[in-house]
């Protein structure tokens, strides 16, 4: 598929599918879009501050240096997207629609804010997290089995009733899980940070 760029004045529509287009400054703060499909494009640059974005899809999708705090996403849907050095805080990821995504996780974080963000009760086997700052995140009741939380700064993180099952906890800081109320086998984690685990006896 060829890449498209956004020219800028472009607005998005609602039912509308876009389909190999890069997306670059985007101002998009606040707006509503409902319905529409995007399918391997990307966003550098683009703010979608406090946006909402209803019933849609992201298929193989790119975000880059760019601002998703606050976003609403009702019933939307992410297939194997990947967030780089974006700011993704206050996130209520429990609204969108996960339907047919048990096998792996269909979102990555690599050198992101997704602090203030809830994952309450959701499957992510093998979610990606590193280099991140995920500050008071909510990760009760999921199943994060596989994950790669490297080089991640989980500060007030609620773990709890949490399947971490072989995730690899390398280099990651300010974690508090206890071992006797979430599931750690074949967990990887680094001294001396690994002693948080010890706390809670």
């Amino acid at each position: 598929h060829d890449i498209l760029n956004y020219s800028p004045g472009m607005e998005l529509k609602n039912g509308a599918l876009y389909e190999g287009l890069a997306f670059s400054e985007l101002e998009f703060s606040k707006g509503t879009i409902d319905s529409s499909t995007f399918d391997m494009c990307e966003f550098e640059y683009c703010d979608f501050t406090e946006s909402e974005f209803k019933n849609c899809t992201f298929r193989e999708c790119l975000f880059k240096s760019s601002t998703l705090s606050l976003v609403k996403l009702i019933g939307t849907k992410f297939v194997e997207t990947g967030f780089e050095s974006c700011k993704v805080t206050g996130v209520n990821w429990a609204l969108l629609n996960w339907s047919g995504t048990a096998l792996s996780s269909p979102v990555s974080f690599e050198s992101c804010d997704v602090s203030f963000s809830v994952f309450n009760s959701l499957n992510l086997p093998g979610l990606i997290m590193r280099n991140c700052k995920a500050h008071d995140a909510d990760f009760v009741s999921c199943d994060l089995t596989g994950g790669d939380f490297v080089n991640t700064d989980l500060t007030n993180t609620r773990f709890s009733s949490t399947k971490l099952n072989d995730c690899n906890f390398k280099d990651a800081s300010n974690y508090y899980i206890n071992p006797t109320e979430n599931s750690v086998a074949g967990a990887n984690f680094s001294v001396p940070e690994v002693l948080n685990l010890l706390s809670s006896f």
